[in-house]
């Protein structure tokens, strides 16, 4: 027989992070849980440190499969590697730098049961360094609503993390992460999911611990790939839209979330370079919903636009600083 539910982890660099991340999903009360994590040639001590916590739960261990990468593949080979070896009726995706309330799984997969579900939804508590918040998701009755909200990337979180998934959801071709798209790979998949879904229920308790070890995304380092990759989804998102007669439906709200995916890689790389390459990306949308944004947003993509890419460095250089001084003062 089938485990109730599979948990996925790809591993890599995590090593300050991974023990806790696995104590909480060996902690389980479910029962019935196989676990999958995947080695993706991670140079860090990670697996040794994983390797002591599978030992501290030798009733755990005949449930436990560590999948071994050659070389590293990135997050979206990972998660597939998982899904092929899993066999759980319900899959759950868990980052290994995270971690989870001891009864996630339980009151989950028994929602799903009691509601017959296709996903079940939960809250996140996003972990800051000196304090916590809990991102609350909103879940409708209405299965057309639910799937404009995943597209439109606010009312519902875009992360896999927060949800318990039908594993034959997973298995449809559409709803796999595509091959080297490392980011956004999460909103790919639940646009997906969302669309196929019948139905699609919520637990309003925040089970889902997201860790910000570096609280900005301002601090981190932002590159070619990733406006490659938000450019690829947009372009595999338009075409599933267009595939299922769709795409004049929801063009008209896909504006915003295009816009807001570009302004926050300008605002966050540290290269002039690539904010003169990707300069024009989404210009036509941008121009449709440029008042809807922060004033600091606005003056990035006009100083963009305007091709100012000496005052856009500026202006980055100064919100780096603006960060700065704002972490010290809270220390």
């Amino acid at each position: 027989m089938n485990p109730k539910v599979s948990i996925l982890v790809p591993v890599y660099n995590v090593s300050p992070f991974i023990e806790r991340c696995a104590a909480s999903l060996f902690n389980q009360t479910l029962e019935d849980i196989e676990y999958i994590f995947v080695n993706d040639a991670t140079p860090d001590d990670s697996i040794e440190k994983l390797q002591k916590v599978i030992d501290n739960y030798p009733e755990r261990k005949d449930s436990i499969k560590i999948i071994h990468h050659s070389s590293n593949l990135g997050l979206a080979e990972s998660r597939n590697s998982a899904l092929e070896s899993s066999s759980g009726s319900y899959i759950a995706v868990v980052d290994s730098d995270d971690f989870i309330e001891p009864d996630m799984m339980e009151v989950l997969y028994n929602k799903a049961m009691f509601e017959k579900a296709d996903i079940v939804v939960c809250d996140i508590i996003i972990e800051f360094q000196t304090r916590s918040r809990i991102a609350v998701d909103y879940i409708s009755g209405n299965k057309e609503e639910n799937f404009k909200n995943v597209i439109k990337h606010d009312l519902i979180s875009s992360s896999l993390c927060n949800k318990l998934v039908k594993r034959n959801l997973y298995l449809q071709e559409d709803c796999r992460v595509p091959e080297n798209l490392n980011y956004c790979e999460d909103w790919h998949v639940t646009t997906r999911i969302f669309y196929f879904a019948t139905n699609i229920v919520k637990v309003d308790q925040p089970f889902y611990h997201y860790v910000q070890s570096n609280t900005n995304a301002i601090t981190k380092t932002i590159n070619r790939m990733h406006f490659e990759n938000v450019l690829r989804f947009w372009k595999l998102l338009d075409a599933f839209l267009l595939e299922h007669n769709l795409y004049d439906k929801y063009k008209p709200i896909m504006a915003l979330p295009k816009t807001q995916s570009k302004v926050h890689l300008l605002i966050d790389t540290h290269s002039s370079q690539l904010r003169k390459e990707f300069a024009g990306m989404f210009l036509e949308e941008e121009k449709q919903c440029i008042y809807q944004f922060t004033k600091g947003e606005r003056l990035m993509l006009y100083l963009v636009r305007y091709r100012l890419f000496f005052f856009a460095q500026l202006f980055h250089k100064y919100l780096v600083l603006k960060y700065a001084l704002k972490r010290k003062l809270s220390m």
